[in-house]
C-alpha cells in the first residue's frame, strides 16, 4: 500500500475517532443534565416537612463534579425534629468517588466506628438501604456529634453500595443522597464527655421517621419518563 494511503487511512481514522468521542461526550452530558434538571421536582414541602434552602458553595460543587444539587434544612412541624438534606447529580465516576469521611476528615470531624447498613421500607413499597455512621470531634469542643447516612441511587431507587463507581460503571448519570443529623447529647460534668441521653434510645429515630416520608417523594420526582433510560 502506498505510503501517501497509509497516511490517509490513518488520518481519516483518527477523525471518525474523534467524532466519534465528542458525540459520545455529547451524549452522556445531556444524560446527566436530563438526570440533574429532575431534582427541580423534588419537593421542599410534604407532609409534615417543611424546609428552607442552604445553598452549597461553587468550590464544593466543583470538587463534586455535580451537574445538579439540593441542599436543605428539613423540619417536621409536629415534633421539630430537623434533618440536612443533600442530593446531588453528576457523572458516574465523581458521584461514585466521594465518600464522607474524606471531606468531615478535612472540617475536623473523625468517624465513629465503622459505617452500618440499614434499611427502610416506606408505607407505598418504597425500599431503600444506606450507610449511616456518627462523626464527632475528639479535640474538646462545642460543636455536637453528627450522624451521617448516604445512599447512591437510579431513578428514585436507593442502595448502599459496597462499590458505586462498579455497580454503577454502566450508567451516565448518579444521584448520592445525604441525611445529617445534628444528635442532641448531654454533658458529663463529671468526666467532660459527651453521653448520649438514656431517654435517646427509646425515642424514634428521626432520620427514618425522615426517610420514610421523602423517599417516596423523591422516587416520583426522580422517576425517569416511560421508555427513557436514565
Amino acid at each position: 500500500m502506498p505510503r501517501w494511503l497509509v497516511i490517509a487511512v490513518a488520518v481519516v481514522g483518527l477523525l471518525a475517532a474523534a467524532v466519534v468521542e465528542r458525540l459520545t461526550s455529547r451524549v452522556v452530558s445531556g444524560n446527566v443534565q436530563e438526570s440533574a434538571a429532575r431534582l427541580d421536582r423534588v419537593p421542599a414541602t410534604f407532609g409534615d416537612w417543611t424546609s428552607t434552602e442552604s445553598p452549597l458553595d461553587d468550590k464544593v460543587l466543583r470538587v463534586a463534579e455535580a451537574a445538579g444539587n439540593v441542599s436543605r434544612v428539613y423540619a417536621n412541624r409536629k415534633n421539630g425534629n430537623r434533618v440536612s438534606v443533600l442530593l446531588l447529580c453528576g457523572p458516574t465516576g465523581p458521584i461514585g468517588a466521594h465518600e464522607p469521611q474524606y471531606c468531615y476528615a478535612g472540617s475536623g470531624f473523625e468517624m465513629s466506628g465503622k459505617p452500618q447498613k440499614k434499611a427502610v421500607n416506606a408505607p407505598d413499597g418504597t425500599a431503600a438501604t444506606y450507610w449511616t455512621v456518627m462523626f464527632e470531634k475528639k479535640a474538646p469542643t462545642s460543636e455536637m456529634p453528627q450522624r451521617v447516612c448516604w445512599m447512591w441511587g437510579l431513578d428514585g431507587d436507593w442502595k448502599a453500595s459496597d462499590s458505586p463507581r462498579t455497580e454503577f460503571a454502566l450508567q451516565r448519570a448518579l444521584y448520592k443522597l445525604y441525611v445529617i443529623r445534628v444528635e442532641p447529647h448531654v454533658s458529663s460534668a463529671a468526666t467532660a464527655v459527651s453521653v448520649p441521653s438514656a431517654s435517646d434510645a427509646t425515642r424514634p429515630d428521626p432520620i427514618n421517621e425522615f426517610l420514610l416520608a421523602f423517599l417516596p417523594e423523591v422516587k416520583k420526582a426522580l422517576a425517569a419518563p416511560t421508555g427513557q433510560p436514565n
